[in-house]
């Protein structure tokens, strides 16, 4: 039986920089707005300030060109063009938030463009109806953008050809008038000003999204999208400058600001203004056409979206359903209105959209990690400055609309971060905190401390923390959002039987700390014995003043562990750390009065206490409780000394707090389980030496009597 040979696979398109990037950028930018708006632009603001809106715009255009220059070489680019780019350096939360919007501004992008070519047939054919044309350019170039991206690209060859055309047609008519200098300054008219009328000029160098929407069908991503873009910008730029100069000497500022096809009458040639309009806006059309779905596919197929959205079509992938979305979205918007309605709509989604691109590349060059090495480098200020330059300009244009702008970016970022997605790849971030911890660390390194500066830093012995609920709620309500946790797991025993142990047993601490959305680090120690562990997790956990101040400890009566729990207090007492030993309640908290008990026996005991009761309090599951200062004297005559005291104490640490004063002789243990038997939470001061033999032995029959949560303290710190 004869065999049959393979068929060679089909090998996908791929384009170059200028068939890929730099032609689709040129087609968009030299479009509608070149044709139909910059003579009105021009009227209105004369030429000096639409030279200077020229330049604004194009700077902002020119600084993201740099920032996608960077991000797009430091990285194998994907399909997604900006997305891609701005969810593999900020992550997916930020891609998504901005990626969305971006593939909305692209769908109402297709009936910009339709709503222009429509404008232009008017001065022709005045009476043809606008839904009509509008709704059938769309099918059009659906059709075009249905049979895939190669047809779109071959033909903008020819486009292109035709707009050169137009242009030199354009600079070839010279009919000076006679006052060039009425055309220099601005005179706006009613309900317009400077920013009004750049809203309705920038849309024109947004174009650079043509090129990058493009990436995934790009031979080379890294080289041609930084060249393609800049090329295409810088030439643009020119190519508007000197549009504005022949059109403030050719024309008077009436005709530029009632005769939107000025650039027609000034043509050595009109028609070729016509075919160059209809080239422009036809081709903007299409290539919003093909990068509005290509954006949403992407979105697809990081789940962003349903992901039903990812499917593609042949060995080209073509995003046919995503396609549709496209056209049905970009049908309503023709619904909308003229071209003045739409322009501002998408200037705020590609601003939006710039500046997260400039503040991604930005924060990338910031974080300078290892990894981040672009071939491409652009100087992390110039990207802030764009990422300045774009919000600011939104806000100037549109406060109310960039407020919306950003609740509905954050809306999405903040569904998008609940969803917790693990993706396969890593972003910027964790170069991006730990830039900024380094830089924190240094600065408090080099800054004198104070008390006043005092912060929970906890390490705290938690063992199993599922089995430590109660502890782990009251390390948290310490901290307060103020400070830090390290929950510390000891593993004693042999070594090289427990280090298998050691990456799991981290993993379990630090998915405890996610899903209790604790302020926490995970520390998971293996030591010879208990006391060897504590003595090595003070001296390793942390760094600068971020270090452990504080060890919180559960109560142990092990006789077992006895020698190992008073060694390791003794050595927590030597290395100069607060000491927190925590007894949990043996009763119910609805048996339990509502209040925290702080037993003054030391002042710098009582002041560490008293600012934990304080933090405590802060928190929602202890607000409401009563803070009393608890005092004890022999005399009565003592009593009024010691109120002074506690209450001058408490003025002085601005601190709600009930001074009582007890007057007894009996033990204080006595007197403590008399008072505060039944209160929920009772700290109790320790006098304690590092030497002391047996640090907490005498506490054994007061922590066995008190049916409340109590809590043992010893403190280093003079907080008062």
């Amino acid at each position: 039986m004869q065999k049959s040979t393979p068929v060679p696979a089909v090998e996908p398109v791929k384009f170059g920089t200028f068939g890929g990037v730099f032609t689709p950028n040129l087609l968009t930018i030299l479009g509608v707005i070149m044709f139909l708006r910059t003579g009105w632009v021009v009227g209105n603001a004369g030429l000096k300030e639409s030279l200077q809106i020229l330049c604004i715009a194009n700077t902002i255009t020119l600084l993201t060109g740099l920032s996608l220059s960077s991000i797009a070489t430091n990285t194998k680019v994907g399909g997604g063009g900006a997305y891609f780019l701005i969810s593999r350096a900020l992550g997916l939360e930020v891609g998504g938030a901005v990626g969305l919007p971006l593939f909305l501004a692209q769908a109402v992008s297709v009936a910009f463009y339709i709503v222009g070519f429509t404008e232009s047939l008017h001065f022709l054919f005045p009476s043809l109806p606008d839904l009509m044309i509008n709704f059938g350019v769309l099918l059009t170039i659906f059709v075009i953008a249905w049979v895939g991206a190669d047809l779109a690209i071959k033909a903008q060859y020819l486009i292109m050809a035709t707009l050169a055309l137009s242009i030199i047609s354009f600079f070839s008519g010279f009919t000076p008038i006679q006052e060039f200098s009425a055309n220099w300054k601005p005179g706006y008219q009613e309900g317009q000003n400077f920013w009004t009328v750049f809203a309705i000029f920038f849309p024109a160098v947004t174009g650079i999204m043509s090129g990058v929407s493009m990436s995934g069908d790009l031979k080379d991503p890294s080289k041609s999208i930084p060249r393609g873009t800049l090329y295409a910008t810088l030439i643009t730029f020119f190519v508007y400058a000197a549009i504005m100069v022949w059109l403030a000497l050719n024309a008077s500022r009436t005709e530029l600001l009632e005769n939107k096809l000025v650039m027609q009458r000034i043509a050595f040639f009109g028609p070729l203004i016509f075919a160059g309009l209809w080239a422009a806006t036809l081709s903007s059309a299409l290539a919003s056409l093909l990068a509005a779905p290509r954006t949403l596919q992407a979105l697809g197929q990081d789940s962003v979206v349903p992901r039903l959205f990812a499917r593609g079509v042949g060995p080209t992938r073509e995003p046919r359903l995503a396609l549709f979305v496209s056209l049905i979205l970009a049908g309503f918007c023709l619904l909308a209105g003229g071209l003045d309605v739409i322009a501002p709509v998408i200037t705020m989604f590609f601003l939006a959209a710039y500046g997260t691109v400039n503040l991604a590349a930005g924060f990338c060059a910031l974080a300078a990690n290892p990894s981040y090495r672009p071939t491409f480098r652009t100087h992390w200020i110039l990207s802030l400055a764009g990422a300045f330059g774009c919000f600011f300009v939104m806000v100037v244009l549109n406060p109310l609309a960039t407020l919306a702008s950003a609740v509905v970016i954050v809306g999405i970022f903040m569904v998008l971060k609940r969803r917790q997605y693990q993706t396969a790849w890593g972003d910027e971030w964790s170069g991006i905190w730990f830039a900024v911890a380094r830089l924190g660390l240094l600065k408090m390194a080099a800054s004198r401390k104070h008390r006043r500066n005092w912060r929970p830093v906890l390490l705290v012995l938690v063992g199993n923390p599922a089995t430590r609920q109660n502890l782990v709620d009251f390390a948290d309500g310490f901290e307060a959002r103020r400070g830090l946790l390290f929950l510390a797991h000891i593993v004693t025993g042999n070594w090289q039987k427990l280090l298998t142990l050691q990456d799991k047993l981290d993993e379990n601490l630090e998915e405890f700390i996610r899903e209790n959305r604790l302020s926490a680090v995970a520390k998971t120690v293996l030591a010879d014995d208990f006391e060897h562990g504590v003595s090595t997790l003070l001296q390793v956990s942390g760094v600068g003043a971020l270090e452990p101040n504080t060890v919180l400890i559960g109560w142990s009566e092990d006789v077992l562990k006895k020698a190992d729990f008073t060694s390791a207090i003794r050595r927590i007492l030597q290395l100069k750390r607060n000491l927190l030993v925590y007894a949990e309640a043996e009763l119910p908290r609805a048996q339990l009065t509502p209040s925290i008990d702080v037993w003054w026996r030391a002042r710098d005991n009582g002041s560490f206490m008293l600012t934990l009761a304080h933090l405590l309090r802060s928190s929602s599951r202890w607000r409401g409780y009563t803070i009393r200062i608890m005092r004890v004297v022999s005399e009565e005559s003592r009593r009024e000394e010691a109120v002074e005291s506690v209450t001058k104490f408490l003025t002085e640490a601005r601190i709600d707090a009930v001074p009582e004063v007890v007057v007894s002789r009996k033990p204080v243990h006595d007197v403590i389980v008399e008072h505060s038997g039944n209160s929920e939470i009772c700290f109790i001061g320790l006098k304690l030496e590092d030497n002391h033999a047996e640090p907490l032995a005498e506490h054994t029959d007061l922590v066995n009597r008190v049916k409340g949560h109590i809590f043992l303290a010893k403190s280093w710190d003079s907080l008062h």
